[in-house]
Formats: C-alpha cells, structure tokens, sequence
C-alpha cells in the first residue's frame, strides 16, 4: 500500500512539475486610438477594437464566459493626448507557448459615439481579452474603470542640444505637438561604465526647457534622459538616452613614484631607475600625452637634465651623489602637479626581486606568477610590464596589491613574443625586476637542461640543472623535482631563479631515484631523472675517525713506555749483579781464601799542597796466590763470563816517596 501511495505521490509531483514547466509570462502592449474603435449595434453600452468581441459579452460589457484575471498581471493604461490614444501593458501568462491576439472591450452608460469616448473628460470600463491563435482559447481580464484625466502622459521629450564643459552638461529639449503644457520636467544622467541613475527632482519648466548639470568629471562620457508632465495625469516616458562627453581639464593629482638605484660593478657606472603609477581617470581627466622627468644634482643645479617620455619607466646614468627628481604628467589641458623626491644615488636600498617567477599560457591570456620574501620593507604593490620582443615602444602596465601573487595579463597577441617584468614597490622604493620571455602557445620560453648531480655524500646529494631559452617548448604550468627513497618520497616546485638544490637527511649506504616532472594542462610528463647512491663514509667522517685513533694508540703506547720505566725505577729498583764485579766474584767464591793481611797505603800528607792539589788515580788490583783451585775456577768464570774491569779511585796526586803499608808494615 506504502508503495502505490509513493508512486501516486511521484506521479502528481511530476504533472505538477511539467504543468509549471508550460506555463510562460510576456509582456503585451496594445494601443487604440479613436479610429480603432467600433460599436456593436444594438449594443449601444459597448465599443469594440473587433466586431467579433460583440457576442462574446453582455451589453452591460460583462463576458459571457467566466473572466480569468490570473492570466492578466500588472496591467497599467495611460491616454496621450496628442495622439489622442490609449495604451496598455500588461504581464500575459499562458499554458502553453503560442501566440495570442489582443483587443479591447469599453463599456459605458450612454455611448453616442465610439470614438468621441477617448477624450480627457471621459470615463469608461475597460476590459481586455485575449485569445490564443492556435486553441482559439479566450481569457477575459477584471474590469479595469479608467477616468482619461487621471491617465493623461506627456508626451516624451526631445533632446535638441547638449554643450559639455570639463565639469558640466547644458542640455536643452522640448516637447511638440502640445494641446497642454508642460509645468515641470525631471533630468537623470549617469556614466557608461556606472549601473545606476542619478535623478534630478521635478523642477519647473516649458515646452521648450534647459538645464546645466554641474559637478561632473572630466574627459567622461554620460548617458542623458528627460521626462516631463502635465500639471495632472502621470509622467512622459524618458526620451532617448543621449550620450555627451565633457572635455579635458588638466590631472588633478601627481603621480605616484617610487626609485631603486642598480650599479655595474665591472664599470662603476651608476643607473637610476624611476617608475611611476599611471593616473585612474578620476584623477587625469583627459589622455595623458606624456611625462616630464627632471634630475638635478643637489651640489651641481647647472647640470639640471630634463626627459620626455610616454612610458611609465625612465633609465638614466648618475653620480654617486644627491638629486632631485621631479615628475608631472601632462594632457592637452595643461600639467599636473609636480612629484617631487631627494635620493642619494650613492646608497642602494635592500627591496629584493621577486622569486619563482613563471608564465603559462591561459586560453587567450598569459598567467604569471610569482613570490616574494617578507623583509623589513613591506611591499605595497607590484608593477608588471609586458611589452613585444619586437617593438620596445609598445609597453602595457599592469598594477596589483602586495597581498597578490598572480595576474592574468590581457591582450596577449598571438604569434608574438612577449618579454615580462615584475618589479617590487613599496612606497617611494622598489626593487630590480624579475624578468620572463613567453608567448601565447608556449607560455615560458625556457627548458630545462644540464641536470645532474654536482656531489653525494653519506647522507646528502647537492642536484645542479640550468635554464636555457628557446623557442618552442611545452606550455608547462610548473616543473616539479621528486626524490624517491626505499621509505620517503620529497617534491619540490623549480623556478628559472633555481639551480641548485641539495637534498639532506638522506640514509647512508642508500639507493635513490630522481625525477623532473612537468605539468600541463593535459597531464604530467617525466622531463628527466637519474639514479645514485649515498656513500657509506664520507671522506671527512673517515679522517674524523681514523686521526683521533691514530692518536689514541700513540697515546696509549707513550703512556705504556714512559710508565713501565717508571714504574720499575720506583717499585723494582735495579739491583748490582755481583757476578760482574770482582771483588763480588772474589766474595762469592768460598774456594778463594785471603791471607788475613790488610794493607794500608800510607800517604805522606806533606805532599798535599795548594799547588800540588791536582787529581791522581789510584788503581787497586788484586793479586790472589794462583793455586790449581784457583786456576780451574777462573777457566771456568772466563769461559761463562768476562773478566772484570779494574776499579778506580780518584786521589790527589802522588810523590814518588810514598809506599804502601801492609799490617801496619811498610814495604
């Protein structure tokens, strides 16, 4: 049940819609003057514009069939006099799209005669029928009581002449064929480019009036209407929109300039390069034929050098030193005011160029774009500057707020190539342009080529490419380099202002691929691509290992030598091997026995005298009894171990009196 209730429902929504889908609305117009009128006979309360009307309604001027006024909306009536008619308009709606025909049914008590019924005393009972051409299906309108007098518009005023100023409009207008006068008239006026009218109020006037509209803007262009009444009934019609233009008077506002001085470093030479704003229409009220530029050196006002130009840019070679700049446009009415600017030619200001610039291609345009950096000098605007390769003379200028970053420059001509500049501005400062070739079915003049790689290491890759200008490429929208790793995948945006990139934080030992995308509107192609791999050590990581080892082992090995000797001469001082010694050898022989006997050896101490006092050396051997023992042993301590040295002791020197003493015995 749920199901045929939803069908149902679906059913009556879609007749809905297709019924209001038929029904249309226009906008009907009928007008009868007195020779359009008839009666019908016997039915002397009825005036008819077809005598076929007649038996479809009643004498009293009711219709026979059921009156339809929904298919009647807005309907408004007025009687001009001087043509002696009536007008109506109306909104018709209808079913369905056919064409219909109109006409006019007036009823009243006591018609003597159709025609005399249109005149400014008369009232009457208006009624309209419709009937359609291909149904033949006929509607019926509400009863409309009409008085003329109330109904009564003036006829639409002709403008005769009009005589501009810089600043105002006389026009004049009259309005013929009048059996009534005009007591006050209404002017309205607007610009072409504006949508809304500026309406005067009702002031008095004639058949033939004038007025001066003041306060208008110079060198503009104005649509004009009048509309007049009578001192009763409804207002005329405007007349036919007339346009005038007021004429030139000199610019009302000086220019906005702005500076940047670029130097040669080659040469030395110095340039100063000036730009200035063109004035909106407001402001120069008229066409501006050109510009006045003058420099004067401060320390120098002989060497004042004045410029003409119709450009908005001006180079010219200066000192280093101050001057004075004046700029004035000028029209045929005469100058405006003077723009005047000190600058030190001998500093430059830090306003950058714009990066990333490029242009593509869009339909019957050029798109460019670009960035910008934020420094401490807040650019207000951009200048961009087009102009044909061919023909330097023919510049376009185009100026957007320092918020934008792209712009569509229009009347782009195809099969020429265009050269595009962009220059920073920030108040009376700007920087150096940023500049880029391109054409209409290219887009950018540039390719990229020369893509490689510049080095590589454990954990980095530093890529170079460079720009070259030619004259047919793809129209690409942006070129993209994609790095593609075993577990990351990184993309960035080249400009022609880039030719190096370096990709860091790579993983050593690694293989990766490089590609460069371009973008178009079809799709994206692979302009170029390689492939490398990150080292395992680089060669400064090597030497920051290998160097600090290398002196860790010396280090270590110093340490070990310098502390082993020390070490043993402190805890393990050395000892005298007795086996090296004779007196040890003699001690450590029990088969060796002494005589018992002590000699002494007795110095004469007279000979010790201050100029005797010189050293002497005493030698001290020992000469033991040679036994068969004693043979033997010293055969055997020879064979193993050599003979000893003789001790020496130092002493004074000796007289050849002295001897020695043995057991207190001289011998």
């Amino acid at each position: 049940m749920s199901s045929k209730r939803s069908v149902c429902v679906l059913i009556c929504v879609f007749c809905c819609a297709l019924g209001n889908a038929k029904r249309t609305f226009s906008v009907q117009e009928l007008t009868v003057t007195r020779d359009d009128l008839e009666d019908c006979g016997k039915q002397k309360e009825l005036c008819v514009t077809s005598r076929e009307d007649c038996p479809s309604v009643a004498s009293d001027g009711a219709p026979r069939l059921p009156r339809t006024p929904e298919h009647f909306l807005n309907t408004s009536c007025h009687y001009l006099i001087h043509d002696e008619s009536l007008t109506c308009r109306w909104i018709q709606t209808k079913d369905v799209r056919s064409e219909t025909i109109s006409s006019f049914i007036l009823s009243r008590a006591n018609i003597h005669r159709c025609p005399a019924i249109l005149n400014i005393h008369s009232t009457f009972n208006l009624t309209i029928k419709s009937k359609s051409v291909i149904g033949q299906k006929e509607h019926f309108s509400d009863v409309y009581p009409l008085t003329i007098e109330d109904i009564i518009q003036a006829p639409r005023p002709l403008i005769t002449s009009l005589n501009a100023t810089d600043s105002s409009v006389s026009l004049t207008w009259s309005s013929v064929n009048m059996s009534l006068s005009i007591t006050k008239c209404k002017v309205r006026y607007k610009r072409l480019d504006a949508k809304s009218w500026t309406e005067t109020a009702g002031f008095p006037a004639s058949v033939e009036s004038q007025l001066v509209i003041e306060g208008l803007q110079a060198f503009s262009e104005f649509s004009l209407g009048v509309s007049c009444c009578h001192g009763f009934g409804r207002w005329s019609d405007w007349s036919h929109e007339t346009r005038v233009k007021t004429t030139e008077s000199p610019p009302s506002a000086a220019v906005s300039l702005s500076y940047y001085v670029d130097s040669d470093q080659n040469s030395g030479t110095r340039w100063l390069v000036l730009l200035w704003k063109a004035l909106d229409v407001t402001h120069s009220q008229g066409l501006i034929r050109g510009y006045e530029v003058s420099f004067t050196p401060i320390k120098h006002p002989s060497l004042k050098n004045t410029v003409h130009t119709t450009h908005l840019k001006v180079v010219v070679p200066v000192r280093s030193e101050e001057y004075e700049v004046c700029v004035c446009a000028y029209n045929s009415a005469g100058r405006s005011p003077a723009r005047r600017l000190t600058l030190d030619a001998s500093q430059t200001h830090g306003v950058p160029a714009v990066k990333s610039l490029w242009v593509y291609s869009d339909g019957s345009s050029l798109r460019i774009r670009w960035e910008h950096r934020c420094t401490a000098l807040n650019v207000s605007e951009f200048a961009i500057e087009w102009r044909p390769a061919s023909d330097g003379a023919l510049r376009r200028w185009e100026r957007v707020d320092g918020s934008t970053f792209t712009v569509q420059l229009p009347g782009v001509e195809a099969q020429q190539r265009y050269i595009i500049s962009v220059f920073p501005v920030s108040e009376s400062l700007c920087g150096p342009a940023a500049s880029i070739s391109a054409d209409l079915q290219h887009g950018a003049l540039l390719d990229l080529v020369g893509f490689g790689v510049l080095s590589v290491s454990s954990s980095s890759v530093e890529l170079r490419w460079s720009w070259k200008e030619t004259e047919h490429c793809d129209n690409v929208l942006q070129y993209t380099l994609v790095l593609y790793g075993p577990s990351e995948t990184r993309t960035l945006t080249v400009f022609p202002d880039k030719q190096r990139h370096s990709f860091l934080q790579l993983h050593p030992n690694t293989r990766y691929s490089i590609h460069i995308h371009g973008e178009t509107s079809d799709g994206t192609f692979t302009k170029t691509s390689l492939d490398f791999s990150t080292l395992l050590l680089d060669g400064d990581e090597t030497m920051r290992f290998v160097i600090p080892s290398v002196l860790l082992l010396i280090s270590l090995g110093l340490f070990s030598v310098l502390s082993r000797t020390l070490c043993r001469g402190y805890f393990f001082p050395f000892i005298s091997n007795p086996r090296y010694s004779l007196i040890g050898r003699w001690l450590l022989n029990p088969r060796l026995q002494g005589s018992g006997k002590t000699c002494v050896l007795k110095l004469d101490a007279s000979f010790l005298t201050d100029q005797q006092m010189e050293k002497s050396v005493i030698q001290v051997e020992s000469e033991p009894e040679i036994s068969e023992d004693t043979a033997l042993w010293n055969e055997e301590e020879s064979a193993g171990t050599p003979s000893a040295p003789p001790e020496y002791v130092d002493v004074p020197l000796l007289p050849d009196s002295s001897a020695y003493v043995q057991t207190g015995n001289l011998h």
